[in-house]
């Protein structure tokens, strides 16, 4: 098994980057090892392409887009499993994986995810949440 997740940062103990197509790294997992790599590409369709060249077949995400997971499915390789909308440090992520408690995405939990993700979107041109103290 060889996993990938989006992180924000070149260190082990990043968060999860919550974008998958334009997170600049991925954690790729095998055998217990884990590489932080930079992502080479600048979209979603594209990450899938190469994360499948280099043999990932799980991957975990907190939001994607209907492009990547079309490739995923083309493909009919990769499990995906969702990471959850909060902010989540890389390590609490596999620890989830590891004991079973990450959702299995299939196609209605896969709706789901890219219908929170397309409603950012199209409502929030700065792509950012405003958040106001009084």
């Amino acid at each position: 098994m060889k996993i990938a997740i989006p992180v924000k940062m070149n260190k082990i103990n990043s968060a999860i980057a919550p974008l998958f197509g334009k997170a600049k790294w991925f954690a790729i997992v095998e055998d217990g090892k884990i590489n932080i790599e930079h992502n080479p590409v600048e979209d979603g369709r594209a990450v899938i392409e190469w994360l499948n060249q280099i043999n990932v077949d799980t991957i975990i995400m907190q939001e994607m887009g209907e492009g990547p997971y079309a490739v995923i499915k083309k493909l009919g390789t990769m499990k995906v499993y969702h990471s959850g909308f909060d902010r989540i440090l890389l390590a609490d992520v596999l620890k989830k994986f590891e004991e079973n408690t990450l959702p299995l995405l299939d196609h209605t939990g896969m709706a789901k995810i890219i219908e929170h993700h397309e409603a950012k979107h199209s409502h929030d041109s700065h792509g950012h949440e405003h958040h106001h103290s009084h």
